[in-house]
This record gives structure tokens, sequence and C-alpha cells, in this order.
């Protein structure tokens, strides 16, 4: 009888199909009706990389080190100011155009030259390290918000930024709105904190 009832719903869909009419759904078999897969919601997170920035153990580590470097060059360019002040004011004590007042004019001016060219030369270099510093330590927060992710089982994690208002001008808060791509996210959304341990214990 079962085979009996399968062999006729098929006559009457291939019937149908020849047709090119559909069958209301009631008389479709069960066996031939198909079911549309339901994919599961994607799992997401967001994340302060500011944040994570300004309180690593890693950078302020980092910052201490450059802070002590910038303290010897401060040290550095204030001797060479210093002695460069020296010659400018024996320069008063000569008489304009004597011997002594145009060498004391020359070594006043080599130490000014010698001043700003440093003052050049080491502001390039701490901004350089700034920037490679900044790229490598985003490239291993960037890392740990995949590890993070993937324990947690993750579909996508978003940057959130930490805004500050009153914006400081009008072209800031331009810059804020523009940029801000997360506007609302539920507190078990952010992992800020467990990205941060991650790139603690990564050190």
């Amino acid at each position: 009888m079962k085979t009996r009832n399968i062999v006729l719903s098929m006559l009457l869909c291939s019937i149908a199909f020849g047709a090119g009419k559909k069958l209301p759904p009631e008389m479709i078999p069960l066996a031939l009706k198909k079911k549309s897969p339901q994919a599961s919601p994607s799992r997401i997170a967001v994340v302060s990389v500011r944040r994570i920035f300004e309180n690593c153990r890693k950078n302020t580590q980092w910052q201490q080190v450059m802070e002590g470097e910038r303290k010897k060059i401060v040290a550095e360019l204030e001797k060479i100011s210093s002695e460069a002040r020296a010659f400018r004011a024996d320069m008063e004590t000569r008489k304009p155009g004597s011997t002594d007042y145009v060498n004391l004019m020359h070594e006043m001016i080599e130490k000014e030259a010698l001043l700003d060219a440093k003052e050049k030369s080491y502001q390039q270099e701490l901004t350089f390290k700034e920037q490679r510093w900044t790229e490598q330590l985003y490239l291993e927060i960037v890392a740990a918000i995949g590890k993070v992710a993937e324990q947690k089982g993750l579909d996508l994690v978003l940057a959130k930024e930490d805004n500050q208002f009153p914006a400081a001008s009008p072209n800031e808060l331009l810059l804020m709105i523009k940029t801000s791509k997360v506007l609302f996210h539920t507190d078990d959304m952010d992992i800020t904190n467990e990205v941060l341990a991650a790139v603690d214990k990564a050190n």
C-alpha cells in the first residue's frame, strides 16, 4: 500500500512538472520537500585597540626605555646650547670686529648649527622608532585577538573607538564621527581585557 502511494505521488509530480505547473504543498510527498538549511548567527565581539596600547605592560616598559633616551638627548642638547650661550656672552666682552670677537662668533655659529642639526636628527630618529614600535605592537595585538577569537569560537572581531567628548575641534569631531563604526554593543561582546591579558602573557 505504501509503495503504491509513493508511486502515485511521484507520478503526480511528474505530470505537474511536465505541464509546468506547481503542485500544492499538501500534495508533495515529504521525501521530496527540501528544507533550506538555517545558518547559525555569527558570533561577533569588539576590542578597544587603543586601550590595549595604553595599558599593556610591554608598551609601558618600552615607553620607560624611550623616556630614558629622551632625557639623554635633552641633556646633550642642553650642553651644546649652554656652550653656544657661553660663546655669545664672551663675545659681548670683546671689541666687535676684533680677532677674538670674530673667533668667538665662529665658535658660537658652529655650536648653534650643531644644535639645530642634532635636534632635527634626534627628532627624526625618535619618530622612526615610535612608528616601528607601534607597527610591531599592533601586529602582536592583532595576533592576540586572533587567538582569543579562536578560543571563544568567534566569527568576527570589530575595533571600537574610545572617543572622548567634547572634541577638541570641529575637524576632530568630524573625524571621530566618520571613523566610528561600532555605535552600540553589549558588555559581554567586549573582549578587550582578555586580549590585553593575552598580549601581556606573550611578553
